[in-house]
């Protein structure tokens, strides 16, 4: 057992990107509640028919603010991808 720990199992959850692509609303907020918006990025599963169509549906059809589904959408992988976000028309 890892009694050790400096952090709960729970804080490594912030250093980790994972996607939107849960094809469940529910599942998403939790993905949400569990990551932060700034660890999740749109999801599509290409080339694969497996997602959604358009990728970012789901986002979409959620009440998010705008600030949140901004960075689903594209802010999140822009920042991962040492991206200034500002200097793009999302």
């Amino acid at each position: 057992m890892a009694v050790d720990n400096p952090h709960p199992p729970s804080a490594y959850l912030k250093r980790i990107y994972v996607d939107s692509l849960v094809h469940d609303a529910r599942a998403l907020l939790l993905v949400l509640e569990l990551f932060g918006a700034e660890r999740v990025a749109l999801g599509s599963d290409y080339p694969f028919p497996l997602g959604e169509t358009p990728p970012g549906a789901l986002i979409d059809s959620m009440s998010f603010t705008p600030e949140v589904r901004d960075r689903l959408r594209s802010g999140t992988a822009l920042e991962w991808l040492g991206r200034d976000a500002s200097s793009y028309d999302l």
